[in-house]
């Protein structure tokens, strides 16, 4: 696996997704926190998310279908400024007490269209830094990158917005002390330090991939200059359909994307806003624990093949199952050390899993559908957010512990069906089988 970090290109982009992907998470931390306590309202903070996503999964694919036209650095070069730029302003808005939460909508909207050209690339770009045979080993540095940011990210946001990495204590304050803590004013000159933070890590990223050559994946790869968007966004859709493990593998993305993810960016915050009175503190350790697991498992899936193409599927899902039980678990038994816990199991399961499955995907798409088919593939993983932050928004508002708990029941059983179905088990093309 190290020997990628030899190859100059490899290691510029490395550098660079490193960078950004710290910012990131400083930026996931603080953006709900900022909502919370700006509104004081799960639902707006749900509903915020869910302006941000509606342009990311509207245009996603056609920003595979983009990059497959162009070329994936360049769509992650553009997108990367962008970002940058709207994450400094917030910053200087906040900064200077004029940001409110039309602002915050507005910038939120933008956002999500520059992670439509962004997460495609980001996740296309590798099979034209390494050789097919290297894909597991740049997957698991991709993967193992991500999580260590996730594991950062988050302790550093902390400190950050608190100004200190204090401990945390159950709500026994007095309420004068509680408001105090977590009244917007109180972490507005840390909200608008970490978002300046994370423009910087865009800048950064943007500078190291101006220096990184990528190698064409061949003539073949570049789709018909007389197609439409739409024939060539149809033609991938078609092609992952046509294998079950596929079809399956994406729809059991959505579901759980749909579920797990609102639980972690509104349900987690608003949980330990309820239960702590340094409640982002709270926040960012507990996410920290899950980013440390993902950082295991992506180390161990350099190390540990993959099941065979046919287990792939089954052994996904029968781990989220553990995932879903850890929603409805840190209800029943609320101190954080014990959510820290179950997250880092949870992380290394998702972790190990994905970069196997990722790496599948790279191998078996043809190259010439490489960038759509990563963009279908993210749709799955994002697309759903933007109506599930909404719902679930709403939900937690009515009852934090219902919706963690009966999401947390609906997955465990999601994921068990997807684990023990037939067609699991068929990575051919079905009109292929006898």
């Amino acid at each position: 696996m190290l020997e990628l970090f030899k190859k100059r290109n490899f290691s510029l982009f490395w550098f660079g997704e490193m960078i950004s992907v710290i910012g990131d998470q400083i930026s996931l931390i603080a953006f709900p926190w900022l909502v919370l306590q700006m509104t004081n309202s799960p639902a707006l903070t749900g509903l915020v998310f869910a302006v941000q996503g509606i342009p990311r999964a509207t245009l996603m694919l056609a920003g595979g279908a983009l990059v497959d036209r162009t070329s994936p650095r360049l769509m992650m070069i553009l997108s990367n400024g962008l970002r940058m730029l709207l994450v400094l302003s917030l910053a200087y808005m906040i900064s200077q007490d004029s940001a409110d939460i039309t602002t915050v909508f507005l910038m939120a909207f933008a956002f999500g269209v520059a992670d439509a050209f962004f997460y495609p690339a980001s996740i296309s770009i590798l099979p034209s830094l390494v050789s097919r045979e290297q894909l597991q080993a740049g997957n698991a540095i991709v993967q193992t990158t991500l999580h260590l940011g996730m594991t950062i990210g988050p302790f550093v946001a902390a400190f950050i917005i608190a100004g200190h990495i204090g401990s945390a204590s159950q709500q026994t304050e007095l309420a004068v002390i509680e408001e105090s803590l977590n009244s917007y004013e109180f972490d507005r000159e840390g909200l608008s330090r970490a978002f300046f933070i994370d423009g910087l890590t865009f800048g950064l990223s943007l500078l190291s991939l101006l220096f990184v050559k990528v190698r064409p994946l061949g003539a073949e790869s570049a789709p018909s200059g007389g197609s439409s968007l739409y024939a060539e966004i149809r033609q991938a859709s078609l092609w992952a359909w046509s294998i079950p493990a596929v079809r399956l593998g994406f729809i059991g993305m959505a579901v759980i994307h749909f579920f797990f993810m609102p639980m972690v960016f509104v349900g987690i915050p608003v949980w330990a806003k309820l239960h702590y009175v340094e409640g982002a503190y709270v926040y960012g350790v507990v996410t920290a624990g899950f980013g440390l697991g993902a950082f295991l498992g992506a180390i161990g899936s350099a190390y540990i093949s993959a099941p065979g193409d046919q287990k792939l599927i089954p052994m996904m899902f029968c781990a989220y199952v553990f995932s879903g039980s850890t929603l409805a678990l840190i209800i029943f038994y609320d101190p954080y050390w014990w959510a820290m816990l179950l997250f880092f199991i949870s992380g290394i399961f998702e972790s190990f899993f994905y970069v196997h499955f990722a790496t599948w995907l790279q191998r078996i798409t043809p190259s010439a559908l490489l960038g759509r088919v990563m963009s279908i593939l993210m749709l799955m993983s994002m697309g759903l957010l933007p109506i599930a932050d909404a719902i679930m928004g709403f939900a937690i508002e009515w009852s934090l512990d219902a919706t963690m708990i009966g999401s947390g029941v609906f997955l465990m059983l999601f994921c068990g069906l997807v684990a023990v179905h037939p067609m699991s088990k068929i990575v051919i093309p079905i009109e292929k089988k006898q």
